[in-house]
């Protein structure tokens, strides 16, 4: 009877260690679903048809580059491959929101990543990375979105501004983004066309 009353305090004991091991794995998953996934991070691709060869076209990019994004603030190649045909850059846009709320402290800019592929007759555009990053020299320090997403249904709550005023941000950064991007992409082109065909 003793040792009967001793097995079972003994298993007893294991109990809440055991449902530990069963319950912690179903909530690994359910916090890794609720991170967003590159996947879901805004990125913008354009696809060009210009009538050259590899290397003529990979020259023109480059030309396009110096009067486009590369007159952009902070823009700089970080590497330029005409073998390869790759010419890759960074470059930013200046921020300042519309909002009310926290229009101080957001303020600031939105780094990017851009990738030329360029191939006999084609270059393909995609620009990544945007991230927004907010004015750190406000009394209350600046308030920063960080990576920007797709849409605004995977954003992540931000200290200081309510989810209203987070997902306005972040609709504001988005489209800031975007716009000045594909405006960059669409000059870029049409130089690129205007040198090209008589």
């Amino acid at each position: 009877m003793v040792s009967a009353t001793a097995n079972l305090r003994t298993r007893m004991r294991y109990l809440p260690l055991i449902l530990l091991i069963l319950v912690a794995p179903r909530n690994t998953i359910r916090a890794q679903e609720n991170v967003p996934g590159p996947q879901q991070a805004l990125s913008l691709t354009r696809s060009m048809s210009i009538p050259l060869n590899g290397v003529q076209l990979y020259d023109q990019v480059l030309e396009a580059w110096t009067w486009t994004f590369g007159k952009e603030p902070s823009a700089k190649i970080l590497r330029a491959d005409r073998e390869e045909g790759v010419l890759e850059g960074t470059a930013r846009i200046n921020f300042r929101s519309n909002m009310l709320v926290g229009r101080e402290e957001t303020m600031g800019i939105i780094t990017y990543l851009v990738h030329f592929q360029v191939r006999p007759g084609e270059c393909r555009a995609v620009v990544t990375q945007f991230v927004h990053t907010g004015n750190i020299k406000t009394t209350r320090g600046g308030i920063h979105m960080g990576r920007l997403m797709r849409d605004e249904t995977t954003i992540t709550s931000i200290r200081g501004l309510s989810r209203g005023n987070t997902t306005q941000l972040h609709a504001e950064l988005r489209i800031a983004a975007t716009s000045r991007i594909e405006t960059l992409l669409r000059t870029m082109e049409s130089r690129i066309r205007s040198s090209v065909e008589p």
